[in-house]
């Protein structure tokens, strides 16, 4: 049984000049990220039911596309029908509706139909009332055949109101919702969320100096959000940036190739903030992170090879054996909970750690504890990964 999505997007909203589905949202629109959490609940294919094609609907769909989600329009309750095999779960997400991933993962994993609910009492009059006590948040399991039968008889009728009432009819089973839920309508509507959304990307995540430019990539994010600026593009710019500190390194301006490489990283962390903000975390992504690591790698061996004209080749050999504890110390440290994993070396913190014994000229003493940097971080890693796991205690 495959699971589909079907999503309303032809009510008019609360501001003028604006269907529901095409309000702004986090630097996208309202449907950009049903579509993607859809997707992210596996849906395939994610059904857009419309009635016309403004502009602004036309362009978050061409978006969708060319990140790879697999949207298809029905223009009637027809081709929506026909775009689905009998067989099929659908994810059924209203006009304007937005729910959380872990929310849509219970629908499409319930047995049967199902529908999200929230109580009455605390949701307005966009939550459809189903009961005395409950009203509809906006999402709900139905199955392909009631689907098609539903269209086979609509006339003139509402299909998401309907497609919900025959839902509710054949006995659905109602998940009170477990988390935060919207339908969007009005700004303010969208206020609320987007700074819910924006709280979620600004989590804390990566090594220690991603904590600490964590105010610099907040503010490039607030910039970039509303803007057409994709985090592709700025993740390149982080690429090029570290590409330009090999390069200087090889020419020997050992300054200019230290700050491009200092620069790439907030760009970096703006990049992936943004993506995930627009929900396109993991998509058409690693590309320019794999250039990163890739340059940054050579950057490091270039500055190895520079002082090794005074130093002798050791230094080679120096940057060559911290690449390969940083990568064996990656091995180690997937899918195992390390203690002070934020405090493991890491590409990031490692170039800003050159910083200090650069400035006073020391640049073969800052190789040297790099490397013992990455070392002691691969035992680390090594020893938690590895630790005895201690017995229960009844």
């Amino acid at each position: 049984m495959a699971l589909a999505a079907l999503i309303a997007a032809y009510h008019e909203s609360g501001e003028p000049g604006h269907l529901r589905a095409t309000l702004p949202l986090a630097g996208r629109t309202v449907i950009e990220r049903q579509a993607r959490l859809a997707a992210a609940a596996g849906a395939a294919p994610i059904i857009l039911f419309v009635e016309r094609m403004p502009a602004a609907l036309t362009a978050a769909i061409e978006r969708l596309r060319r990140d790879r989600i697999p949207v298809q329009v029905a223009r009637s309750a027809e081709e929506a029908a026909e775009a689905v095999d009998a067989y099929d779960h659908i994810l059924l997400i209203g006009d304007g509706a937005i729910a959380g991933r872990s929310q849509l993962a219970r629908l499409a994993a319930a047995d049967g139909a199902a529908v999200l609910t929230v109580p009455d009492g605390s949701h307005g009059e966009l939550y459809e009332r189903i009961d005395a006590s409950a009203r509809w948040a906006g999402v709900a399991a139905v199955d392909g055949a009631l689907l098609r039968e539903t269209a086979g008889m609509l006339r003139d009728w509402d299909l998401q109101s309907t497609l919900l009432r025959r839902t509710l009819q054949a006995g659905a089973q109602h998940l009170p919702a477990e988390g935060p839920v919207a339908i969007l309508d009005r700004d303010e509507d969208l206020d609320q969320l987007e700074r819910r959304i924006v709280a979620d990307a600004d989590e804390a995540r990566g090594g220690w100096m991603d904590r600490l430019l964590a105010p610099v990539e907040r503010f490039g994010t607030a910039l970039l959000m509303g803007s057409r600026v994709s985090p592709q593009l700025i993740g390149f710019a982080a690429a090029l940036l570290t590409g330009l500190g090999a390069t200087g390194f090889y020419f020997r301006f050992l300054w200019t190739g230290l700050a491009s490489l200092l620069l790439a990283t907030p760009l970096e962390g703006v990049a992936r903030r943004l993506a995930r903000l627009r929900m396109q975390d993991g998509i058409r992504q690693s590309w320019w992170a794999y250039l990163v690591q890739l340059f940054g790698a050579a950057a490091l061996v270039v500055l190895a090879y520079d002082l090794a004209a005074a130093d002798g080749w050791g230094m080679v050999l120096l940057a060559l054996t911290t690449l390969a504890f940083l990568i064996a110390e990656q091995i180690e440290s997937e899918g195992w909970p390390i203690r002070g994993a934020a405090f493991l070396a890491e590409r990031k913190g490692m170039s800003w750690l050159m910083l200090p014994f650069a400035a006073f000229g020391y640049w073969q003493a800052g190789l040297a504890f790099l490397f013992a940097y990455a070392a002691g971080s691969f035992f680390w890693a090594q020893r938690e990964a590895h630790a005895p796991t201690p017995p229960h205690q009844d």
